[in-house]
């Protein structure tokens, strides 16, 4: 008969942590030989039952091993907890192989409830290659019990995998430089990843935030910045927070709000070193708790309000978990916990407990019980009042554009040929070419498109000015009279076209006058069936030039380092690019007609929704499959209402996107909340430094998973060791 149960797998990014008697078993095995004991319930049999009891015994000690490994198994990202886990599998496979892989084979016994040695049947255990491949183990128990022999098997496949590049913030700086927002409105996360100490970030001017905000450095507020904190737009089931790893000085308004009540694992404000206000400061609201954690505080000026627990622990250095508390207003909607010492100099209203485990001098300006004052208090630091932690360091990126451009490894790249045939003369074509071949000149497109979500497809017609086929170079060789004034350029992936590779000549210039609408319409066939992306992307890239050497991963840091990358600089105004989808739906039949001019606000009606989830009468764009490959050292300027829909992978370039971009966009949140705004981009910006100028936005889409952004944080560091339970055997 077959014991065959559901098939189990283990979570992508999981390892698996062999301790116990897994550990015990293979490491005894291997490198001492002895005898390792599995514990198992024993069965009172007879005669009668000899077989039953075989099997038993035999299937008993094999999910005992199987079942350890799976109790263990979890993700990780502690580099020694990875190295365990690479030894414990590189065991297993070390017994598979053994024998010209015929495996290693050891004898088990069994202790009663009695502690002494029961007779129940022997039992060989043998760990064994399946195949010609140590990747693939079949781990065998066989028992013969008063001359009757049962055999069981489990067959797993290992796995050593790279991890993919998960991208969940709409703008990240990489840069170790600080920087300036001045009205910059974001939709989903924001991040520093750098962690150079000393760097100072800036936000004036209404700059908001609606998500998560980490950053490595301090913050210095003014002129009456927002962080909403929303559920994440990568998995709305998880909450959103804010962290500093350094100082943050507030010197103006700063509001710290909340659409969730607080849970958790979210809901809170994390300081690494000081925080000091001198004009008011608001941490959540009635019903949407926010905590905040800090080492050092110096609360001042005016009002400062909070609903949520104030937390000041003890930190690093000269950080001995201080509080002041000197604001003309203050009041703590919740509880607060000081682990050094308290300094009240002005009233201060706190509706819960008061725990110092020093001194507290002014306790007569607390508006408190007395008896929830607790001055010398131990604090438990666990649960709730737990300081989350400050991560070392963000997930960093490996590979650069310049990988992507010069690299023969396909585990690297999709996108080498197309980029180096355009310096090896095997690819001359431009904008122009396509110009010159009356085909693609007036193009006219017309497809069924399912426009409500219901399924019902109806005709939509779009013309465009220009239609591009493949990979070729945007150069200034076209006529302005013919493609100036808002010319709508078609780019259309297919399964015939492949990647298509667009490489922007060093130094193009376009001016408003100019002002082309790019949209990029993605029909390859070959679909990723777990997510939904199309193989094929359209890349915009950089003309750094094939003098690009790639000088292999950097041993200490595990990135990959490259030189003579060109320098490049682009200017546009008025630029527009869209995915197709999007471009149909966002636009009546009177803007798609036109193959000229600006196509101005959203027809009425459109919802874009950038979350994780669908929200009826929004429309959610597929993951970008329009990326922007900047090497080092290039600078991109885009002005005049330029728009952007697509990631940019640029970590050591400059992106400056200073415009008041679309305006009119219609955004929901996964509740069905709308918001109006003037949209810059749709995507991911990821750069060395940023700028931006304007009240404008940037809205979350996360990058195609078929492009090659998804190896930009691969590598050896990142790799996933375990295995696949493919099934159980009863022979």
């Amino acid at each position: 008969m077959k014991n065959t149960p559901k098939r189990k797998q283990r979570n992508k990014p999981g390892v698996v942590l062999f301790t116990a008697v897994a550990v015990m078993l293979m490491l005894s095995i291997l490198l001492t030989a002895t005898v390792s004991f599995v514990s198992v319930n024993r069965t009172k049999t007879n005669d009668n039952y000899k077989s039953k009891q075989a099997y038993l015994t035999a299937s008993s000690t094999l999910e005992s091993f199987i079942n350890q490994i799976q109790t263990d198994t979890a993700p990780t990202n502690d580099p020694t907890a990875k190295a365990q886990q690479k030894k414990a599998i590189d065991n297993l496979k070390k017994l598979a192989s053994a024998n010209s892989g015929k495996g290693t084979t050891t004898n088990v016994s069994y202790n009663g409830s009695n502690g002494k040695s029961d007779n129940i049947g022997t039992t060989k255990i043998t760990v064994a290659q399946e195949g010609t491949s140590v990747a693939n183990i079949v781990v065998t128990c066989e028992t013969t019990y008063l001359g009757k022999t049962e055999k069981v098997a489990a067959h797993i496949s290992t796995q050593s995998v790279t991890k993919p590049a998960e991208y969940t913030n709409t703008i990240e700086l990489v840069g170790n430089g600080g920087a300036g927002y001045d009205n910059l409105n974001v939709i989903g996360d924001m991040a520093g990843i750098n962690n150079t100490t000393g760097k100072v970030y800036r936000f004036t001017n209404n700059t908001s935030i609606y998500g998560s905000y980490l950053m490595y450095g301090s913050l210095e507020v003014s002129t009456q910045p927002l962080i909403m904190l929303k559920p994440s737009l990568v998995d709305e089931k998880q909450g959103s927070t804010v962290t500093i790893s350094e100082n943050l000085d507030v010197s103006n308004e700063f509001h710290i709000n909340s659409t969730m009540a607080r849970a958790d694992g979210y809901n809170y404000v994390n300081i690494g070193q000081k925080l000091s206000t001198s004009n008011h400061m608001d941490v959540g609201s009635s019903g949407f708790d926010v905590d905040l954690f800090c080492c050092e505080a110096n609360i001042g000026g005016n009002d400062y309000t909070q609903y949520g627990n104030f937390y000041v622990y003890k930190g690093a250095g000269a950080y001995n978990g201080d509080a002041t508390f000197g604001a003309a207003g203050q009041t703590i909607n919740g509880s607060l916990y000081v682990e050094g010492d308290l300094n009240v100099t002005k009233s201060l209203k706190v509706t819960g407990s008061v725990y110092v485990t020093g001194t507290i001098t002014g306790k007569d300006k607390i508006v408190c019980q007395a008896s929830n004052i607790h001055e010398g208090a131990v604090l438990s630091k666990a649960g709730r009042d737990a300081k989350p932690q400050i991560p070392v360091s963000a997930d960093a990126y490996v590979y650069y554009p310049e990988d992507f451009f010069m690299s023969n490894d396909t585990n690297v790249t999709t996108i080498s040929d197309q980029y180096q045939a355009f310096y090896d003369g095997s690819n001359t074509k431009t904008f122009n070419t396509f110009a010159s071949d009356w085909t693609n000149v007036d193009y006219t497109l017309t497809e069924l498109i399912d426009l409500t979500g219901t399924g019902a497809k109806t005709p939509v017609t779009s013309r465009y000015k220009l239609r591009i086929t493949s990979s070729c170079t945007w150069a200034s060789d076209l006529s302005f009279n013919d493609y100036g004034n808002g010319s709508r350029i078609l780019v259309d992936v297919s399964d015939s076209s492949g990647d298509i590779v667009i490489r922007l000549q060093n130094g193009l210039n376009l001016g408003a006058e100019w002002s082309p609408v790019i949209v990029v319409r993605n029909r390859s066939t070959i679909i990723d069936t777990t997510t939904g992306d199309r193989k094929y992307n359209c890349y915009f890239v950089s003309d750094s030039g094939s003098a690009i050497t790639l000088n292999g991963i950097d041993s200490v840091t595990g990135k990959s380092q490259h030189s003579g990358s060109s320098a490049c600089n682009y200017s546009f105004k008025g630029l527009k690019v869209f995915d197709y989808d999007t471009y149909v739906r966002m636009f009546d039949s009177s803007v798609l007609n036109n193959t000229k001019g600006n196509p101005g606000l959203p027809q009425s009606g459109f919802v874009l929704n950038p979350t994780s989830v669908d929200v009826a009468g929004s429309y959610r764009p597929k993951n970008s499959s329009i990326i922007f490959l900047f090497g080092e050292n290039t600078t991109l300027n885009a002005t005049d209402q330029s728009f952007f829909q697509g990631s940019f992978y640029s970590p050591q370039a400059i992106v400056n996107i200073a415009t008041s971009g679309l305006g009119g966009l219609v955004v929901t949140d996964s509740a069905g909340g709308k918001m109006t705004v003037q949209c810059c981009a749709v995507g991911v910006v990821i750069a060395n430094s940023f700028g931006n100028a304007n009240t404008a936005f940037y809205v979350y889409t996360k990058p195609s998973t078929t492009s090659v952004m998804q190896n930009a944080k691969g590598g050896k560091d990142d790799s996933a060791f375990g295995y696949t339970l493919d099934r159980y055997d009863h022979y």
